[in-house]
């Protein structure tokens, strides 16, 4: 019999949405009996120091600590997948960021802890990242299609472009034509528009592309009438790459 590929699920800073995410997919028992879980916090605690064939991680990375950890999970993977909005490019977490941290001291860290604290950060700052699964949370079709490709022996391709390429409004229907705000022309596609097609405007929870221009962006929302505070509140949702206007 073939032995079945070793498999890890490792969490940093976030919600662990993506991870229940996971164990939401319809038939994921079956899903997961393909392979050897050496490590999933949600499931059971078990073999930290084994070697994974493929790893999934989530979080963003906020700690010196956290790095070392990560680091050495790296070391123990052939194949690492980040996993969801935070680890991909900060996601949430991220926002602390913005905050001084005399402010950060006084309400939320003691200084042992603020010293331990790093800005935070997506995983790929610190490690090579095999695959990207973007999203808040991810999508659970993408995950089964990469899970499918990686058991052939095939890699996923990562979709190349913003959500605008797979969104049913384009043309008449924009939101932006329509003077709403709406981020999917810089933001990386790959969800087949899922909110844009439920009427709901792209908010770059799966990050920005790394064409994104986003001078031209703000330009535009100031011509719907937004401040410079509300843009700036909006394009930093989820990740930390528009420092200033």
């Amino acid at each position: 019999m073939q032995k079945k590929p070793s498999l890890g699920f490792f969490s940093f800073t976030g919600c662990s949405g993506c991870e229940f995410t996971v164990l939401f997919i319809d038939g994921i028992l079956d899903i997961l009996d393909k392979f050897n879980i050496e490590y999933f916090h949600l499931l059971k605690e078990k073999n930290r120091e084994a070697q994974y064939d493929l790893a999934f991680v989530e979080g963003a990375i906020t700690t010196k600590r956290e790095i070392e950890k990560l680091k050495r999970i790296r070391k123990q993977s052939k194949f690492l997948v980040a996993m969801g909005a935070c680890a991909t490019h900060g996601g949430i977490p991220i926002q602390r960021n913005f905050i001084e941290k005399k402010e950060l001291q006084k309400y939320v860290y003691n200084q042992k802890m603020l010293k331990d604290s790093i800005d935070v950060a997506p995983i790929d700052k610190f490690i090579k990242v095999d695959h990207y699964l973007y999203g808040c949370p991810i999508i659970k079709s993408e995950f089964i299609e990469f899970i499918e490709a990686y058991l052939k022996g095939k890699k996923k391709e990562q979709f190349k472009g913003p959500v605008c390429m797979e969104c049913p409004r384009r043309g008449k229907d924009c939101f932006l034509n329509q003077g709403i705000e709406c981020l999917g022309s810089i933001t990386q596609g790959g969800c087949k528009a899922l909110c844009t097609s439920q009427n709901v405007p792209c908010t770059m929870c799966r990050g920005p592309l790394e064409s994104a221009n986003f001078p031209v962006e703000i330009k535009l929302l100031e011509s719907f009438g937004l401040s410079k505070k509300e843009i700036l509140n909006k394009l930093r949702y989820f990740t930390d790459k528009v420092k200033s206007k």
